[in-house]
This record gives structure tokens, C-alpha cells and sequence, in this order.
């Protein structure tokens, strides 16, 4: 006889939930419990609850990892899941999902408010919700990047993909290589076809400001460069489309949907010998003081720092950001602030970075110059001054960031940071 799923007392509360005035996608995945724990297969279960197979593995999945949690109208605390054994060898299912499987997933998703990590996940699991999340974000944000009718949406998906990798980095040590080098291969892949047209965007934004900052006669002068961009930005935005819609992309969420929706998939394995920290009250300080030592560590640079370590910089600042982020819900109210913090240091790296990249891409125009303006009438050609007014404007706003940093460092590096910091994570 199988194992049973639920406790009596977990069976008597799914029966009073179904008889009560709930949702019906919670009636749903009541009905879909008690059938599992009646012994029916995964088909016939899913069938007669009215949910596809995909959705009730992942459903029983979940129960698994939260317990009655995934029931908002009852809302009972979440019950941590308990670590596999060592031997124990947890397989993808048998029957892979379908593009249904994501379309249930995502109805769920769109009232997925954050992560639900809890102090006693496992790290591996507490990994999972996180990535869990932000796949729906992209989810939620791709009909609109087809669109490309509000440049918000590119935005949001492609944050969505980059904190998707920084997660992978972050929970590395819970996941096994093969598993990772899989779903980091397709992630990349989605992550560049997005970026090329999101950087397009933010240089001809910043362009375009620019010249709102001109004498009106003068707003239309960047008009060569920019129509450079926007043409460049169309042929990216064709190749990122037709991306969307291969065998490769839909290949890529149907594959990641199942690593989200399987608890325990792709995981290490504890060891036998020893004790080891599994969970995210044991493992959590441990990453975030990690990253932080990462940042400290360029203070004996700050006041000659390159460009390039100031970008190498913005990296470890990025990813000290997020995983204060990931783990915010279980970290004491200070983590607000703190994340606050490391946005604007952040931000301070990431327009320095901006500049530095659109001062090579101008160059790099420049360069094209003649050769642009020789296929033109002589009486037709432009001067190029227009173009390198803006290149000296870039190299200003370049210099400026690269000055003030230091007072931005300062900010960061003030013993009211650190004390808030060891507030946060004290919670744990």
C-alpha cells in the first residue's frame, strides 16, 4: 500500500476546505490531494480534479515542500521540507510537460506576490522558490516583450532572466553540475536575445534626452546616430522574436518548468559522515557576509581603481544585492534598508558602466563616419560635430560618476551599513 500524503489532520481540513466557500482552483487542488492520498495515479487524479497531469505534479510537489501553505484561505504557516535521503535519487517525471503545464503555471503566477522562502527550507528548495518566482516574472512579461508596445516589458523580462543566473550562482552549492550547465545554457541563450535589444533602448533613451536638453534648433542633430540605432535595434528585435519562438526557447521553459516543479531535482546529495548545514537559517549569513567580503575587499583600490575593477566592482556589488534580495524574507526589517542601500551603489556602478559602453559604441560609430557620408552627395553630408559634442558629453558624465564615487563609497562603507546589516540577518 502506498504511502500516505496527508495526516489525518491534513486530510480533515482539505474535506472541510472543499465543502466551504473557497476558490475554485484551491477546491481544485484539495480534490486533487485527497485523490493522491487515496492511491489514484497522477493521470486519473489530475483528470478527475480538472487540472492537467503537469499541474498536479507540481501541486503534489509543493504540498511536499510547504505543506498546507499552498492553501492561502486557510493560511497555515509553511512546513519545511524534509532533506532526501542520501541514496535517495529524485527523477524528473516520466512524462515530460506540455505547453498546457505552463499555461496553468503561469495562471498561478500572476498571484505569486514573492518567493515564500522560509527559514527552515533547505537550501536547495529555498533555491528553487526563488527561481520559481522570477521564471514567472519572465513569463508574465514575455506576450508584452513580443509586442514591444511599452519598452517596460523587455525590461522586466530580462531582470527577470538576470536574477534567474545570479540565483543559479548564488544556490550553485545545493545543485549538481550536470544540472546546472544544463539550465544556465538555455538561460544564457534567453538572457543575450533579450539584452541586445534592451541595450539598444537605453542608448537611444539616453540619446534622446540629451537632446531634449538642446536649444530646440539643435534637438534633431543626433538624427544619423540615432536612426543607426534604431535600425540596429530592429534587425535585434527580429532575430530576439523569432528566438521567442523556436523549438529552443519553448524547449527552455518546458525544461526549466519541470526542474521548478519537482522538489528535490537536480539536488547534491547530503553526506552520510557528517552533519552538514542544509538550511537556510544554517546557510543564509554564510553567502551574504561572503559577498560582502567580496566588496569589501576593494577598498585597498578604491582611490586608483581602473574602470575595469570598478565594473568588476559593480558585479560583486550586484550580487551582494541580490542575495540579501533572495533571502529578505527571512531577514530582519533592516534588509529594506539595506537593500535600498546597495541599489543606489549600484546604480552609481551601472551608469558609469552605460557611460563607458556608449562611449565605445560612438567611437566605434565615428570611426564609420566617412565611409557613411561618402555614399551621400557632397552637398548633402554632415558634419560629424554633432555626434562628438555627444561623445564629449558621455565622456563628462564618465568623468563626473568616476569622481564621485568615492563619496558613494563612503556612504556604503559607514559602520551604520554594517550594524543594519548584522541587524538583518541576526533574525536568522
Amino acid at each position: 500500500m502506498p504511502d500516505k500524503l496527508l495526516s489525518p489532520q491534513e486530510r480533515q481540513q482539505l474535506e472541510a476546505l472543499i465543502a466551504g466557500d473557497i476558490p475554485d482552483a484551491e477546491r481544485r487542488r484539495a480534490r486533487l490531494l485527497l485523490l493522491l492520498d487515496d492511491g489514484e495515479p497522477t493521470q486519473q487524479a489530475a483528470q478527475a480534479a480538472g487540472i492537467t497531469p503537469g499541474r498536479a505534479r507540481h501541486w503534489r510537489g509543493s504540498f511536499r515542500n510547504q505543506g498546507m501553505q499552498i492553501f492561502p484561505s486557510i493560511g497555515l504557516a509553511a512546513q519545511p521540507a524534509a532533506a532526501p535521503e542520501p541514496d535517495e535519487v529524485v527523477e524528473l517525471a516520466d512524462t515530460p510537460p506540455t505547453a498546457s503545464s505552463i499555461a496553468g503555471f503561469m495562471i498561478d503566477a500572476a498571484t505569486l506576490k514573492a518567493p515564500g522562502v522560509v527559514a527552515d527550507d533547505l537550501l536547495s528548495e529555498a533555491g528553487r522558490k526563488v527561481l520559481r518566482y522570477h521564471f514567472a516574472q519572465m513569463l508574465l512579461h514575455e506576450e508584452g516583450t513580443r509586442l514591444g508596445e511599452k519598452i517596460e516589458e523587455l525590461h522586466d523580462m530580462r531582470v527577470a532572466t538576470r536574477r534567474m543566473r545570479a540565483a543559479f550562482e548564488i544556490f550553485a552549492d545545493a545543485y549538481t553540475n550536470k544540472t546546472l550547465k544544463k539550465l544556465l545554457k538555455e538561460l544564457r541563450a534567453t538572457g543575450r536575445s533579450l539584452g541586445k535589444v534592451r541595450d539598444l533602448d537605453v542608448f537611444i533613451e539616453k540619446a534622446l534626452h540629451y537632446e531634449e536638453g538642446l536649444p530646440t534648433a539643435r534637438q534633431a542633430e543626433l538624427a544619423p546616430l540615432l536612426e543607426s540605432w534604431r535600425a540596429d535595434r530592429e534587425r535585434a528585435r527580429t532575430q530576439m522574436v523569432a528566438y521567442l519562438d523556436s523549438p529552443q526557447y519553448t524547449r527552455f521553459k518546458l525544461d526549466y518548468h519541470e526542474f521548478l516543479t519537482t522538489p528535490f531535482a537536480g539536488i547534491r546529495r547530503p553526506s552520510l559522515e557528517q552533519p552538514l548545514p542544509l538550511r537556510v537559517r544554517e546557510i543564509a549569513p554564510v553567502l551574504i557576509y561572503t559577498c560582502l567580503a567580496s566588496v569589501r575587499a576593494f577598498d585597498s583600490v578604491i582611490e586608483n581603481a581602473s574602470l575595469e575593477q570598478l565594473h568588476a566592482l559593480r558585479i560583486e556589488f550586484k550580487k551582494l544585492r541580490y542575495t540579501v534580495e533572495f533571502f529578505r524574507e527571512v531577514l530582519g526589517e533592516q534588509s529594506q534598508q539595506v537593500i535600498s542601500d546597495l541599489k543606489t551603489i549600484q546604480d552609481h556602478l551601472g551608469d558609469l558602466n552605460d557611460a563607458q559602453v556608449a562611449i565605445k559604441i560612438l567611437r566605434d560609430f565615428l570611426s564609420e563616419w566617412d565611409n557613411q557620408q561618402s555614399t551621400v552627395p557632397i552637398r548633402q553630408r554632415l558634419s560629424p560635430e554633432p555626434v562628438l559634442a555627444y561623445l564629449s558629453y558621455r565622456y563628462a558624465e564618465r568623468q563626473r560618476l568616476m569622481l564621485t564615487f568615492r563619496d558613494t563609497w563612503a556612504h556604503f562603507n559607514r559602520p551604520e551599513f554594517q550594524n543594519r546589516l548584522a541587524l538583518a540577518v541576526s533574525a536568522l
